[in-house]
């Protein structure tokens, strides 16, 4: 396996996930996404800032199908591995905080 070569046909999976998320394709957006994660976890370990991108692209995608629940834990997971690679204070953790913070309230729970 040559991860450089795997890690960007994950992150080209990636993209196309959020395309179709903007496009309301919500299936398609989420099995893109798993796509991306299985390749990112395979390739380049799951402690992996892109690992948690496609973790954060499946509970988008989970969110509006009204899975809250199973997008929370996605989000939660996806924080967990962010703080343990670039720290608390990295933007990329505070804009995690806030989509988890979103989902929750969206469920009730905020």
């Amino acid at each position: 396996i040559h991860p450089e070569r795997h890690s960007s046909e994950a992150n080209f999976l990636n993209n196309i996930s959020s395309v179709y998320r903007m496009q309301g394709k919500l299936e398609e957006s989420l099995a893109m996404s798993k796509k991306a994660a299985k390749i990112f976890r395979k390739t380049i370990g799951p402690e992996c800032p892109e690992f948690a991108r496609a973790l954060c692209n499946i509970a988008g995608a989970l969110e509006d199908q009204g899975k809250y629940e199973k997008a929370m834990e996605k989000l939660e997971e996806a924080l967990a591995i962010k703080r343990g690679a670039v720290g608390n204070e990295h933007e990329d953790v505070a804009h995690t905080l806030a989509s988890l913070a979103v989902c929750k309230e969206k469920a009730g729970d905020g």
